[in-house]
C-alpha cells in the first residue's frame, strides 16, 4: 500500500474511494450438512458459483474504485510478530479454548509458528482437527478452529462512518472472529488512517448491543 488511505465516508451515495472484499474460499467449501445451520445457512453453498458471482461483483467495483482483499490485508499485518501475537490474543478473548494446553501444545502456539500467509488462511478457513485422541475421534466437529463461512459479507463486520470505523457486534457468536480480524486490519494497516470503535470493549450496557452492516446508513453529510 503506497499511499495513506483516508477513511472518510460522508454518505451512502458519494464517490467510492475504496472497498474491502473477501472472495469466498475454502471456508465455504468446508461447510457440511451438519454445520450449515450453525453457520446460519439453510443449505450448503456451491463454492464455484459463489466465486463466479463474487468475481463479477469485484470486477464491477474494480472499474470505479480501488479494491482490497481481506486475506491480503491480514497477511500484511501478520508479518509483524508483535501484531501477530496481539491478533491471536484478541481472538483468545472470544475463543479461549485456543490457549488450552495439550501434550502437543495449544492451538494458539501452533498458530504462532505459522508464517503470515498460512496464518491468515487458517484464521479464515479454519484449523482442521487432528483426530489423535479417542475423544477427538468421536467428536462430530471437524475443526479445532471453525471456518468463517460468512466472511464474504464484509460490511457486517465493519462499517465506515465518517472518519472512523464501527466494528460489528453480530447477533451470532459464530461471526465474532470476523469482527476481530477487521478491527485488526484497520488498527494495524499503516496505510489506513482511521480509528476503530468496538462496542464489545465498551462498558455495559453498550457491550450487550448487537449491530451489523445492514443496521447502519450514513444518510448525508
Amino acid at each position: 500500500m503506497s499511499k495513506i488511505v483516508e477513511v472518510n465516508v460522508q454518505s451512502e451515495i458519494g464517490k467510492l474511494n475504496g472497498v474491502i472484499l473477501h472472495t469466498p474460499g475454502e471456508e465455504v467449501e468446508n461447510m457440511t450438512p451438519e454445520n450449515a445451520e450453525r453457520a446460519l445457512y439453510s443449505d450448503i453453498l456451491n463454492l464455484s458459483i459463489a466465486r463466479k458471482e463474487y468475481k463479477q461483483l469485484s470486477e464491477v467495483l474494480g472499474k470505479i474504485t480501488k479494491t482490497y482483499q481481506v486475506k491480503d490485508l491480514l497477511t500484511n499485518i501478520l508479518k509483524d510478530d508483535a501484531i501477530k501475537l496481539e491478533v491471536l490474543n484478541r481472538i483468545e478473548k472470544i475463543e479461549p479454548f485456543i490457549a488450552e494446553v495439550t501434550p502437543k501444545g495449544s492451538i494458539k502456539d501452533q498458530l504462532l509458528d505459522e508464517d503470515a500467509e498460512d496464518l491468515a488462511r487458517l484464521l479464515i478457513e479454519g484449523v482442521e482437527m487432528k483426530r489423535d485422541t479417542l475423544t477427538k475421534f468421536l467428536n462430530k466437529d471437524w475443526y479445532d478452529l471453525r471456518p468463517l463461512h460468512n466472511f464474504f459479507f464484509t460490511r457486517d463486520a465493519s462499517m465506515s462512518m465518517y472518519n472512523e470505523v464501527l466494528i460489528g457486534r453480530m447477533a451470532n457468536a459464530v461471526r465474532d472472529r470476523e469482527a476481530i480480524i477487521m478491527q485488526s486490519i484497520f488498527d494495524f494497516t499503516p496505510g489506513f488512517n482511521t480509528k476503530t470503535l468496538n462496542l464489545a470493549t465498551t462498558p455495559d450496557p453498550l457491550r450487550k448491543l448487537t449491530i451489523e452492516g445492514g443496521d447502519v446508513q450514513i444518510a448525508r453529510d
